[in-house]
């Protein structure tokens, strides 16, 4: 240290320690969960995806996690993917708000000892909606 409090730079490299683990948040298609490792030790202590069952987190928000993860299910035109889904923006405004309430419980309940990444892209309504639905058999992207 020099005489102003500051650190001295003596060319060592200090390693860096891991505290928490790292856990990422966002939902995937045909998945039941919207929590993944974020790194090799959290991968190996819960796997990836992870099992909200392994975290310590209460039944109200693993409930919680398997009923938006179903709901985000539902946002996908599962007959042919590449096409527009079926929510309205009112829909995709739910979502996200609960989706930004969810990560808020979870990383409240889990505390110091874990990072939680919100990587949760927000829905919008597609804008070639109203268009599919005039004609879905014929519906072109343009």
């Amino acid at each position: 240290m020099t005489g102003r409090g500051e650190p001295v730079d003596a060319g060592l490299t200090v390693p860096t320690v891991e505290l928490a683990y790292r856990v990422r948040y966002f939902f995937d298609w045909g998945t039941e969960t919207c929590l993944w490792s974020g790194g090799e030790r959290t991968q190996d202590a819960f796997g990836y995806p992870i099992d909200p069952r392994q975290l310590p987190l209460l039944g109200g928000t693993i409930a919680e996690i398997e009923r938006v993860c179903a709901w985000y299910q539902g946002a996908l035109n599962w007959e042919y993917p590449p096409d527009p889904g079926p929510w309205r923006q009112e829909e995709c405004d739910r979502f996200n708000e609960t989706a930004r309430t969810l990560v808020d419980a979870i990383r409240q309940e889990l505390g110091r000892g874990f990072s939680v990444i919100d990587e949760h892209s927000e829905l919008r309504e597609d804008p070639d909606l109203d268009a599919y639905l005039r004609d879905p058999r014929g519906f072109r992207r343009s």
